[in-house]
């Protein structure tokens, strides 16, 4: 009896495990996913984009160069296969603190920037990605202000 309890709580703790690494995923693919399509927001995925994109990934997730590409290019899949944002921004908004929306936020400004210019059509999505990830006008234009000044400096 008491090592069927035993297997009953290692078998639950395993599917939890389990259920938290997927989890982590799909996020990492989220969050890669918003990167991209920020960074093809213009129309133009230059290089300084592709290269800031790989950076943010490798560093907001801990992930060797190899991971990170390999990352970004199941993002970029799940990305072109979907319709919309909300599959994505919905996992964040479920999953992520204030605190952590705010970091993917200051990421995508930072895709913006990577190339030195705001784009009509890159300031229209950061806009509708702050509205759908719950963050206030005036937080997403202090991150903006943030991001702009550092990429002067």
């Amino acid at each position: 009896m008491l090592d069927a309890i035993t297997r009953f709580f290692r078998s639950q703790m395993a599917e939890d495990t389990t259920s938290s690494a997927d989890d982590k995923h799909r996020l990492q693919v989220a969050t890669s996913a918003l990167l991209l399509e920020m960074a093809h927001a213009d129309d133009d995925f230059t290089a300084s984009e592709q290269e800031t994109v790989v950076e943010l990934v490798r560093q907001k997730f801990q992930l060797t160069s190899e991971e990170a590409q390999a990352l970004i290019d199941l993002a970029e899949s799940e990305r072109s296969q979907s319709t919309d944002l909300y599959q994505f921004t919905s996992l964040i908004t479920d999953h992520f603190t204030h605190t952590q929306k705010l970091v993917v936020l200051e990421s995508l400004w930072k895709v913006v920037y990577s190339d030195g210019r705001l784009e009509a059509h890159e300031d229209h999505l950061m806009h509708k990605l702050g509205k759908l990830l719950g963050v206030k006008h005036g937080e997403l234009i202090a991150l903006k202000i943030k991001v702009k000044t550092q990429n002067r400096g």
